[in-house]
This record gives structure tokens, sequence and C-alpha cells, in this order.
């Protein structure tokens, strides 16, 4: 029985050497994300190219692909117990790149998040979020939210439409300038002299006033500045 046990032990040990290594540990030296592949490094001294991140190498195709971090730690694998490589675990990533179809996109990093559906783009960041949907823009960053569109409505908009505040500052300007400088004159007026003698008794005939001016207000309008009633928080 000992006999046969290292019979098949032999056959064991000769078999390693005669095939190569199907997997073993590298340190990630590059990585072309274009292509998905890397070149990985063993024993310190020895490189091995064009190994494989995605099934293929082609830019073109679809699917999900890991981005192993350099220096970091990889375990690869033989292809068909040929020369071709490829990763099958990763000790650190550094980027998740994803895309479905032709018209899907995902990228996410350390720092962002990017997702791009046909029209729509989509990035975020630590405290910003830009977005843009077929000519529509947002973008929330710094406590602000800026937005670009053809028609924006708050809460439904049933309210209606808000003031384009430098036009109504200035139509209201114009009626405190008029007001300000408001004059006038009365018009000369006749008046019958009933009860106007002369001094021989006799009634005379009409009596005339003399024109009459009326002078600005003694105390003028205030003109109006948009900071004493704008809103600070929304714009538009």
């Amino acid at each position: 029985m000992e006999s046969v046990f290292k019979f098949w032990q032999h056959v064991e040990d000769r078999v390693k050497r005669l095939m190569p290594i199907q997997v073993f540990p590298a340190v990630v030296k590059e990585v072309d994300e274009d292509l998905r592949t890397c070149t990985v490094r063993i024993n310190d001294n020895v490189d091995f190219e064009d190994v494989r991140l995605y099934a293929v190498i082609d830019d073109s195709l679809s699917g999900f692909c890991l981005i192993p971090a350099i220096d970091s730690t990889v375990l690869v694998a033989r292809i068909a117990n040929g020369n071709d490589l490829h990763v099958v675990s990763f000790s650190e990533v550094d980027k998740v790149l994803g895309t479905i179809g032709d018209k899907t996109e995902i990228a996410i990093d350390e720092a962002s998040l990017t997702y791009k559906f046909d029209k729509t783009e989509i990035a975020v960041k630590s405290a910003e979020v830009t977005a843009k949907i077929d000519g529509v823009e947002l973008e929330v960053k710094e406590n602000k939210v800026k937005i670009k569109a053809d028609e924006i409505a708050f809460n439904g908009g049933e309210k209606g439409e808000l003031i384009n505040i430098d036009d109504l500052t200035g139509k209201i300007n114009e009626l405190v300038d008029v007001f300000n400088k408001h004059t006038h004159t009365i018009k000369p007026i006749s008046v019958p002299a009933s009860g106007l003698t002369s001094p021989a008794g006799a009634v005379t005939g009409s009596a005339t006033t003399a024109s009459v001016g009326v002078p600005a207000p003694d105390s003028s309008a205030s003109r109006l500045d948009k900071k004493d009633y704008k809103d600070d928080k929304i714009k538009h």
C-alpha cells in the first residue's frame, strides 16, 4: 500500500514540474484602462505584460472591469494553461469601470462616481453633485444650488412666475422720480364780479385770477433699492 502511495506522489511531483504554475501572486506595475490590461511583476525582476483585467483585450466591448492599484498584489492565472494571463483576485482596487450596451457607462473611484446614459450625465464628488440632462444643468456645490433650464418650477409652480427684480426696481423708480419732480400750474380762471361795486356804486365786470404755480412736494420719496426686498436665497 505504501508503494502505491509513493507511486502517485511521484506522478504528482512529475506533473507539477512539467506543468506551469496555474495561479501565482504578482505586483501591479502599470495599468492600461482603455485596453483593460496591466503589467505585473514577480520575483522583483520578471514582468508579464498585457495581463487581462477583462475577458478580452478590446476597448470597444461592454462589461465591468476592476482597475487595480499600482503596487498592489493580485493573483494571476493562466488561460487554458497557456501564456495568456488574467487577474482573478485583487488586494486593492483604484477604480471600477462599467459599460452596458452602447449608452450606459459608469466609473467609480475613491473620489467620485460618474454615470452616463444617452443624454444624461451625473457626477458625484465629496460635497459636490453635477447633472446634465438633455440641455438642463444642475450643480450643487458650496452650499449653493445652480440650475440652468428653459423653465423652472418650485413646488409645482402654482403661484405663478417670479419677478425680474431689476426690471421691477427700474419701473418703480421711474414713478418715484416723476413724483419727486412733480409741479404744475393752475390755469387762470375768470369769476363773476358779483358783489363788487365801483366807488360810484356801479357793478363792475368780472375779475380774473392770476396763474398759480404748485411747488414740488416738501419731502421726497426715497428711490427703491432691490437689496431692501430681494431674497438672496433664491435667484432665477
